[in-house]
């Protein structure tokens, strides 16, 4: 049963023509959407400002680039009110921005910190707000956004601290390559599904890669403390894991979608 927003996206996304007005429109479309929520949904847009707010304020006194790491926040701020329709249950329930969304904000903010100094304090503190958002978002509801929206977070930091790693010396050039080709790869898909299909992809197969989380985690704390080698076995342990399970994924997706013979009628024994 489809939400509101979620036939709302459908429908605009059916309609999207790939040419400079068709795009032009659908963008035109969105923010009119975006409007519609903030006029409906005052309390939702004012914790999102006050949120957004108190992130520039603590890179004043961060140890990052302050130009970019303003500019990468502004970003942020603008996908966050442009996306608040999405923060709803996935039965329809609207909800505020709670617990599990700061976790995820947390980590957003992080990215141009990473990108200068992937340290491991930085690479665990990334890695804690991961694990703990899902248990915060089951207690208070998951919503649209923590579904759809988490994994390009995850992805961004991801990048810049292998960017950043990469820049300090402390990662080879391969395991860096394996893994933004990873990256890269599954961000692809992932908007090719959306805009593509309309529909938003399977959750199994965007998280079949998990459990190989560990790895690349490790592997960034290891780069970190000056263990070159190690780092780099570790990560591209993890990305060799990532393609095994997201390979079994594929697999067991292709099955489950596929027809039986032995139940399909046109497969029973010939006399």
């Amino acid at each position: 049963m489809l939400t509101d927003g979620e036939r709302w996206a459908r429908e605009e996304l059916e309609r999207l023509r790939y040419t400079p007005a068709g795009v032009g429109s659908f963008l035109a479309a969105s923010w009119r959407r975006s409007a519609e929520i903030r006029r409906a949904r005052p309390e939702l847009a004012r914790r999102a400002r006050i949120w957004m707010a108190v992130g520039c304020v603590l890179y004043l006194a961060a140890p990052v680039r302050l130009r970019p790491a303003l500019a990468w926040w502004a970003a942020t701020a603008v996908m966050l009110d442009w996306h608040l329709g999405m923060f709803e249950t996935e039965d329809g329930r609207p909800r505020n921005l709670g617990a599990a969304d700061a976790l995820t904000l947390a980590r957003a903010w992080l990215v141009p910190v990473a990108l200068d100094a992937p340290s491991p304090l930085v690479c665990l503190a990334a890695a804690a707000t991961d694990t703990l958002d899902g248990p915060a978002a089951r207690r208070a509801g998951p919503t649209r956004a923590g579904r759809d929206l988490e994994g390009l977070v995850d992805a961004c930091f991801a990048a810049a601290a292998l960017r950043g790693a990469r820049r300090r010396g402390w990662l080879g050039r391969a395991p860096v390559a394996a893994e933004l080709a990873r990256i890269g790869a599954g961000f692809a898909y992932a908007v090719g599904v959306w805009f593509g299909r309309a529909e938003p992809p399977p959750a199994a197969l965007l998280h079949a890669a998990r459990w190989s989380t560990a790895l690349r985690v490790a592997g960034l704390v290891t780069a970190g403390r000056g263990r070159r080698p190690l780092a780099d076995a570790l990560l591209l342990a993890g990305s060799g894991l990532s393609l095994a399970l997201l390979a079994r994924a594929v697999a067991g997706s292709s099955r489950a979608a596929s027809p039986s013979r032995a139940s399909s009628p046109a497969s029973g024994s010939r006399s």
